[in-house]
């Protein structure tokens, strides 16, 4: 048994000033003067200053016009010595303000309400809800000066300085505001191994000042999602006149912008806004904009346009799901309206099926429905594995790793990734689509599975998207290396390939080996479940491409 990491005391400290001098030593020349001032000011305080402003930094204050707020009685860091002088050379370094002049209503999510009826200078009624007793608090005729007396005079209260300028940090260092300082954890106690894929600046996502204040702009915007969706349209069209242009070949910012358009006019479109929203749809190309377009101009009465766009989906489908809304949709709609003349009936496959009736047991029904498979073997020696999505996706992933992980502009933005970061995007596969179908010509040299052996063996137990080493031991890799077909995987690498973020699930629960020879995808369903449509997709490819499968219905014997 591994024995367990123990991370140093100051950790974050060490973590915090590796990330900022990354992003120093790739994006010097593209950080403003305020955030370099930052980093040196940073650099020149003592240890335990720097200390103090990193876990302040990474704690939640309570949000306020002068920056996030905590009390000082309430910070307790063992490692961090003389906490007072700490936060003095803090504020001597701009980076912390101490009880500075805000309005009494700031401070008071700072106090709980135990304090707060203890600490005001007159009776509060003793209300359950936090707000009422606030509201009472304030309405009172006590001189404003004297409430906060009374309330906060006696306790240090602070607020961090210069927090946005670790955003800009953060932003270049993640390619994001969603992660933060825990990927470094994750990486101490051994959680995770990263690949170790080049770093070159010419590389890197963020090429100019440009796009890292576009990116910024849009965080803005997003934090004001929640609020903009409740307050209804107006403050919806407000959002939306604040977002960022977009830059030339940035398609990260593309793709973070149409989704949150996507969003403002699902919204719209809930309201009835249908002006707006398809006004919205309108400026986005990607999925479901044409879908919810078609939608709304049906609904609208529009049935020309809702076809006509159901047409111009079906010339070009951005993908597999937006083609089967555009026959589904189209033909369900000329259907009402009497013109079927140029939709066919949407074709349904049905998958062969199975019924077996088992005992009742605790485990789950597809690792019973694999014993009953091995069983169940006319020769004896059949071999069934669990292996739902992580066959097909892991095999892919170790004969394409060197791809997944090559030098693409802006797919790496720091050694914590364990995908590139369009990985789940539609410009995934053309972005290196000569790489993937020199690749895929391989599969007919009959020297591919080497190439697969050599990764599983070199690359045990590093992070890929694709690849759960658990789920992969080599006794199912040799199987299914030997008895699976080039024929075969070549069609299913080509789909995952094609549409990764949809096409990596829904794949079959179990594999089976006969002793005779072959192979076999099984999907099991137990009392009461049924296909989900991913799955049905799924199955009508493999027909169409002669690859061995069934689904196996699983009922429970009487009791």
């Amino acid at each position: 048994m591994t024995a367990p990491v123990e991370l140093e005391p100051d950790y974050y400290l060490t973590n915090f000033q590796k990330l900022v001098q990354f992003v120093v030593s790739r994006y010097e020349a593209l950080l403003s003067t305020e955030e370099l001032r930052f980093y040196r000011t940073f650099q020149q305080l003592d240890i335990n200053s720097r200390r103090l402003y990193v876990r302040l930094l990474s704690r939640k204050g309570v949000p306020s016009s002068a920056g996030p707020l905590f009390r000082l009685d309430k910070l307790t860091y063992t490692e961090i010595e003389n906490l007072p002088g700490a936060t003095r050379r803090l504020a001597d370094a701009g980076l912390l303000q101490r009880n500075p002049p805000l309005p009494l209503q700031e401070w008071l999510p700072l106090f709980s309400k135990a304090e707060l009826l203890d600490r005001s200078p007159r009776p509060l009624p003793r209300t359950p809800k936090r707000a009422e007793l606030v509201s009472a608090l304030l309405s009172g005729d006590t001189n404003p000066a004297a409430l906060r007396e009374a309330i906060v005079a006696d306790v240090p209260l602070l607020s961090l300085q210069a927090a946005e300028h670790f955003n800009t940090f953060r932003l270049c260092f993640f390619g994001n505001l969603n992660q933060d300082l825990t990927d470094y954890v994750l990486r101490d106690l051994g959680l995770y191994r990263y690949e170790n894929y080049p770093l070159d600046r010419q590389q890197l996502p963020f090429q100019s000042r440009e796009q890292i204040e576009q990116h910024l702009r849009y965080y803005k915007c997003l934090e004001q999602l929640d609020g903009t969706l409740e307050a209804g349209p107006d403050a919806i069209e407000s959002l939306c006149a604040q977002l960022p242009p977009g830059i030339e070949g940035d398609a990260t910012l593309h793709r973070r912008l149409e989704r949150l358009r996507l969003t403002l006019a699902r919204q719209l479109e809930r309201l009835e806004d249908f002006e707006g929203a398809e006004r919205l749809y309108r400026r986005c190309t990607r999925p479901p904009a044409r879908e919810r377009r078609a939608r709304i101009a049906v609904r609208l009465g529009d049935i020309d346009t809702g076809l006509a766009l159901c047409r111009e989906i079906l010339a070009a489908p951005y993908d597999e799901a937006e083609r089967v809304f555009a026959e589904n949709f189209g033909y369900r709609t000329a259907k009402k309206v009497g013109c079927l003349a140029e939709w066919q009936v949407p074709a349904r496959y049905r998958p062969p099926t199975h019924t077996v009736v088992l005992p009742r047991a605790t485990e789950r029904v597809e690792l019973l429905a694999a014993a009953w498979l091995e069983k169940s073997g006319n020769a004896g020696g059949d071999r069934c594995f669990y292996v739902e999505n992580s066959l097909i996706n892991g095999v892919l992933g170790l004969y394409i790793w060197d791809i997944l992980f090559a030098p693409v502009a802006g797919a790496f933005c720091n050694p914590f990734q364990i995908a590139p970061s369009d990985f789940r995007t539609s410009d995934f596969y053309p972005q290196r689509r000569t790489a993937f179908e020199q690749r895929l010509a391989e599969l007919d040299d009959g020297q591919w599975a080497q190439r697969v052996w050599r990764t599983y063996r070199g690359k045990w137990g590093i992070a890929n998207p694709l690849v759960a080493w658990e789920a992969l031991p080599e006794s199912l890799l040799e199987l299914a290396l030997a008895r699976i077909p080039a024929i075969h995987w070549r069609p299913l690498f080509s789909r995952l390939l094609a549409d990764i973020a949809h096409h990596r699930s829904g794949l079959p629960d179990l594999v089976l080996f006969p002793a005779g020879g072959g192979y076999e995808l099984v999907e099991v369903k137990g009392p009461g479940d049924r296909l989900q449509q991913n799955q049905l997709r799924w199955m009508a490819f493999f027909d169409r491409h002669d690859i061995p499968h069934r689904v196996l219905h699983v009922t429970w014997q009487p009791s």
